[in-house]
């Protein structure tokens, strides 16, 4: 098989079946598989051109369009969708969507199943399958919200809009900021083992650059930028999360170290994963992104004494810390990405404080005391 795609849009390919050559391209969204009427390889490609250009002029029936998609599984119906619609949209919102598709297609609920298959049982029972995973409400909506854009796009969401109940999100804003003398003890226990490197390094960009567990773990090296110091962050919870944060020297330093003893592994190339997968015996696999440092960093709170110290509290501490030495609202979110925004009524709470403090300080003729409570 050899392929061709002169547009760099759809993807086409070129196959052998028998004596015969056969075409498999798809065109406005639409899957073709048909032979090409000719043994010759050279004549092949340009036969191949003339059929896709005449498909492309023929104007696309919306009903077997929809039939098309709906014998699709989420896996295949998001490729096709993308491919219709990546022109009119960013790059990111691309990413976006295969991400978002990812746990659905990978389901134990879903997997292969056609989206013409799917029931608003299934539905339900992927939601529970999530949420005994461990996922919070506003996770699985997003990926809901995902399938059901493929669903309207095969035209069969009808079959669930009275059904479907997003999970309401009941539990309050969660968080605690650490105090300086907590983390200062945090770091000191997180660097005395070798083992605990990569904790340590992801404990590093949370709580001084405010980042996401998801968002570390897709990090490649290609996406730091040691001479301006920056960091570029393209796998977020949502496209809103995705930005290049600036790294103060605590987080150049660390990532750098981490960059030296990657190096002699071989695993220091620009698309290798900062945080690798991990297999047996402690083998290295820079192509894929580590599961979790779950286990080190069990061990290091339990090293340093520290209880109830979830590790999406150094993002808390890094946005308290922000909040509090005043800086704007639109600064922090540039730095950290998007914040809910009932979170971010306490943090605004705690700028507000840092400004009144300000407002004082810079008061000319400061009122006694003794006035002020009179």
């Amino acid at each position: 098989m050899f392929s061709t795609a002169p547009n760099g849009k759809n993807p086409m390919a070129i196959f052998k079946r028998g004596k015969w050559y056969w075409m498999d391209a798809v065109v406005n969204g639409h899957r073709y598989r048909e032979p090409l009427g000719t043994t010759d390889s050279r004549k092949a490609p340009s036969l191949e051109r003339e059929r896709v250009s005449q498909l492309k002029d023929k104007a696309p029936d919306p009903t077997a369009r929809s039939k098309a998609i709906s014998s699709m599984s989420i896996a295949d119906a998001v490729k096709t969708y993308i491919t219709e619609r990546s022109a009119q949209v960013s790059p990111r919102m691309v990413e976006y969507w295969s991400n978002q598709c990812k746990p659905l297609s990978n389901s134990k609920t879903f997997g292969d199943v056609k989206l013409s298959k799917i029931t608003s049982a299934m539905i339900g029972a992927y939601q529970s399958e999530r949420l005994a995973q461990g996922r919070a409400p506003k996770t699985i909506n997003g990926e809901i919200s995902v399938l059901r854009q493929l669903l309207k796009h095969a035209r069969i969401w009808y079959r669930f809009q009275e059904d479907y109940k997003p999970i309401p999100n009941t539990k309050p804003p969660a968080g605690r900021a650490l105090i300086p003398e907590e983390a200062t003890r945090l770091f000191e226990v997180a660097r005395t083992r070798p083992d605990w490197t990569y904790a340590y390094v992801a404990a590093t960009l949370s709580f001084y650059c405010g980042m996401r567990a998801c968002e570390i773990r897709g990090l490649h090296w290609s996406d730091v930028d040691w001479n301006n110091r920056l960091i570029s962050i393209r796998r977020s919870k949502t496209p809103a999360g995705w930005r290049t944060p600036s790294l103060n020297t605590t987080c150049h330093d660390a990532l750098r170290q981490l960059f030296d003893e990657a190096a002699l592994l071989g695993a220091a190339e620009p698309e290798h994963y900062i945080f690798p997968w991990h297999g047996r015996e402690q083998r290295i696999n820079p192509t894929k992104a580590m599961g979790s440092w779950r286990t080190a960093w069990r061990s290091i709170l339990k090293a340093a004494g520290l209880k109830g110290v979830r590790f999406h509290d150094g993002r808390h501490t890094a946005i308290t810390t922000l909040a509090e030495k005043g800086l704007p609202d639109w600064v922090i979110q540039a730095q950290v990405g998007h914040v809910d925004p009932q979170m971010m009524k306490t943090y605004s709470h705690i700028h507000r404080k840092a400004l009144n403090e300000a407002a004082t300080a810079l008061e000319p003729n400061p009122i006694p005391e003794s006035e002020n409570e009179s």
